[in-house]
């Protein structure tokens, strides 16, 4: 037994850090130029990185090592956007790409994506930063929102521009696999249920949602779905939508240009409506008053976090955490009157910032 019980404390020692403590935080950045850190429970504050102006956007990486930020362009940080990566061992900043338009991380940390508009899709190595072999513009023509398949085998891409479709490339061989084009005049949304992808269409009158089998050359039937709006006389901009669990969440993202509350004499609705994939019915709206823009689901899909936009120029602004089930609210934090971006990490608990601290960058 004695053997036994040391054997299993040497192999727990043996055992690297970063696998044995780590702590699930709520990275928000604020266009004011910091990081601020929050417990995912309680939604206290816990520290605060210093870093450029302008931020516009916030990832992590798998392992929680690196936070990816969209800042703005040095040296006046007047415009938008550059990729920096911040190492939180070090606290350095290294800039990457500018201008960019998104980001997306593969499932286990070693590539980055990125996009300067129709010019195909960057690949930058996790580790070294360095730049890898694109996926080519003759290949990927359109401006994309990416994800890559849990087994980052496959890239996703769901574009509006310069037309309606969904491609789907292998990403060691930087070739399409499948191209679905959807007809009209509708915007896309993407997520992901564990294994399966799911594209979602909306126009002005309705939505429709499929489950893609990369298999099949053209699309099945879709769902419709319909939501109940009580400002339809006013056009929805933008749509957003999640996946957690066995459920899909779909709200409207407040706080951007097309904010409907600038314009509409209606009073607008908030909230998020829970649709079930496989019949595509949509339970009630939950947390109607809240006028969501961002969301981000936690690991288990359980609970979901996101910032409360309660006035459009971002003068009144609020974290909440949610129960994905009833919508009732389990926390809430105010901000400071900025426009902010959220983000769920499991940071190594010695990585985790506390008090204030300052990036250092190139």
């Amino acid at each position: 037994m004695k053997r036994a019980a040391m054997g299993l404390v040497v192999l727990l020692l043996s055992l690297p850090a970063n696998s044995q403590d780590k702590k699930l935080v709520l990275l928000a950045a604020h266009r004011a130029g910091r990081v601020e850190v929050f417990d995912s429970t309680t939604l206290n504050p816990i520290g605060s990185i210093r870093v450029l102006p302008l931020a516009d956007g916030i990832s992590s990486s798998p392992d929680g090592r690196i936070l990816y930020l969209r800042e703005g362009l040095a040296p006046d940080f007047k415009g938008c956007c550059a990729l920096y990566a911040l190492n939180l061992d070090t606290k350095r900043m290294t800039r990457l790409v500018t201008p960019i338009l998104g980001v997306t991380i593969s499932p286990r940390g070693d590539y980055v994506l990125t996009q300067r508009g129709n010019v195909g899709i960057e690949v930058y190595d996790g580790q070294t930063f360095e730049r890898k072999p694109p996926v080519p513009h003759s290949v990927a023509p359109g401006v994309y929102h990416l994800s890559f398949s849990p087994d980052g085998q496959r890239v996703f891409g769901t574009a509006n521009w310069p037309q309606p479709s969904l491609d789907i490339f292998d990403f060691a061989s930087r070739d399409l696999v499948r191209r679905y084009s959807i007809a009209g005049n509708v915007a896309l949304l993407g997520t992901w249920l564990r294994d399966d992808f799911y594209l979602y269409a909306y126009d002005d009158a309705q939505g429709q949602l499929w489950k893609v089998n990369r298999q099949d050359k053209a699309l099945g039937v879709p769902l419709k779905i319909s939501l109940a709006d009580t400002a339809s006389e006013c056009a929805i901009h933008d749509e957003e939508m999640v996946g957690a669990s066995r459920r899909i969440f779909l709200y409207e993202a407040f706080g951007g240009k097309g904010d409907r509350r600038l314009f509409c004499r209606r009073s607008v609705p908030g909230g998020i409506f829970s649709i079930d994939p496989k019949t595509g019915n949509v339970g009630r709206r939950l947390a109607g008053g809240v006028h969501f823009a961002s969301l981000v689901p936690s690991p288990e899909g359980q609970e979901l976090y996101g910032i409360d936009v309660r006035h459009p120029n971002w003068d009144s602004v609020r974290l909440v955490r949610i129960d994905a089930e009833r919508g009732r609210l389990l926390a809430k934090k105010e901000l400071t009157p900025d426009v902010w971006f959220i983000d769920l990490a499991q940071l190594p608990s010695t990585l985790v910032p506390h008090a204030q601290q300052e990036a250092v960058h190139d």
